[in-house]
């Protein structure tokens, strides 16, 4: 080992400091410190974490001897004791560039760890010198001939581990990626299935029949509650909707019955939707109705959307669909459990009578091309919002491998054999003479 020579650091107020300087294994730096109410040791270890730049530019600045990592409750060997009081832990990160006492890095990371394991705020006088003793070792390091093999030293070390990050970030986007371009393939298909539709001539829609049906209905659980007498109103006069008048079962009113109104990741919509009442606007949207019908005596608003499918709808399920009257303009409330019960039943009956009509195909075009505007326009936006998203995506993983690539030159044989004069391994610890101060 080399003997070590004294360096004397000026802290203004505070006097001047004497350290002793040792290069540890890993980029890491020991000062051994003597002063006016300070003795102990300091670690300088430039900082590699995920995501920061390939080769340090930051250090934080350890309270005690020793690389190994340990408990956040044990005790470093040989911690700085400063106005009688022992630091703990380690500081925030720092840029050595630009160090001074207002960078605030004594956060929650530096201590006092009492015996009992407890920790408390350092005092404001051990604080104040501590600041001015971080700062000048900082400075000191920062001045270092062997500054740049130190932050080397410290990248090779943790090559490995942050190859192996920018890896996986670079496979994560990779793979999000792949399902944008898909997304973006599909809204693309769906831009040229809505001109597709606009050309498309309308097929035939059956007029009203004036005959009625009689349609029986079940509760949940399959009991039957009754049966219903309907019969066509209109037809295809709301586009893709039939408004059908219902009365029996202790139901009465009008229903209007159609195509889902809400989900566009279709040229033509499929699903379901039932208002209770009639639309006053061919608008898909409005959820203004008249003629609003009585279940149990109680009248209704609103509606149920059953979005994208119908495939799953039955006579018995789905179980609650929703029953609310209307309180205000803006305002609504759940209807009695019985009535919701009941007004579950005659959804199902209705929907399943709509979806059996030998025209429902016809009746979806014509719903598909009355908000074919709004849905091209809806494609067309998703479309650029994942172009935008396709672009971050594929420069940010050319950035992880870029990065990864980087980590693993660091590790590469020449690299190695380079760092051999200037990484110290730990248990071939190498001491330096007087650095510059």
């Amino acid at each position: 080992m080399f003997p070590q020579h004294p360096t004397s650091l000026r802290l203004g107020k505070f006097g001047t400091l004497t350290v002793h300087t040792t290069v540890l294994a890993h980029g890491r730096v020991r000062y051994t410190l003597r002063g006016p109410h300070i003795r102990g040791t300091l670690v300088v270890v430039p900082e590699t974490p995920y995501d920061g730049p390939v080769i340090p530019r930051n250090v934080r600045v350890q309270f005690g001897d020793g690389i190994a990592s340990g408990g956040w409750y044990d005790q470093r060997p040989d911690e700085p004791v400063v106005r009688n009081t022992r630091i703990h832990g380690f500081t925030d990160s720092i840029d050595p560039r630009t160090v001074s006492r207002r960078g605030h890095f004594l956060a929650s990371h530096a201590v006092v760890l009492r015996d009992n394991g407890t920790t408390r705020r350092i005092p404001d006088g051990a604080r104040a010198l501590t600041e001015a003793v971080v700062v000048a070792v900082v400075k000191h390091w920062h001045q270092r001939p062997d500054r740049k093999a130190l932050l080397l030293a410290a990248a090779w070390h943790t090559a490995a581990g942050n190859a192996a990050h920018e890896r996986r970030c670079a496979e994560r986007q990779e793979a999000e990626l792949e399902a944008v371009r898909a997304d973006r393939a599909v809204a693309r298909r769906r831009i040229h299935q809505v001109a597709s539709l606009i050309r498309r001539r309308q097929p035939a829609v059956l007029p009203p029949t004036r005959k009625t049906v009689h349609l029986p209905f079940f509760d949940r659980s399959g009991e039957r509650m009754g049966v219903l007498r309907v019969q066509e109103k209109e037809v295809n006069a709301l586009p893709g909707r039939v408004v059908y008048e219902v009365e029996g079962g202790r139901v009465r009113g009008t229903f209007t019955v159609g195509p889902d109104i809400y989900h566009r990741t279709t040229a033509i919509p499929q699903g379901i939707h039932i208002s209770y009442g009639r639309p006053r606007t061919s608008a898909c949207w409005s959820r203004e109705c008249d003629e609003e019908p009585t279940v149990n005596g109680v009248q209704l608003s609103g509606g149920w959307n059953h979005g994208g499918r119908s495939h799953d709808i039955t006579r018995t399920s789905p179980d609650y669909l929703p029953a609310s009257i209307r309180l205000g303009p803006t305002t609504s409330t759940s209807a009695p459990p019985a009535t919701e019960r009941r007004a579950s039943a005659v959804l199902r009956a209705l929907a399943l009578h709509f979806l059996a009509r030998p025209d429902v195909d016809a009746l979806r075009i014509a719903a598909g091309k009355h908000r074919a505007a709004s849905t091209g326009a809806a494609a067309r936006e998703e479309l650029a919002r994942l172009r935008a998203r396709e672009r971050d995506l594929a420069a940010s993983a050319r950035r992880h491998r870029s990065r990864e690539r980087q980590y693993l030159e660091l590790l590469a044989p020449p690299a190695e054999q380079s760092l051999a004069a200037v990484v110290p391994l730990p248990q071939r610890g190498m001491e330096l003479g007087g650095a510059a101060a």
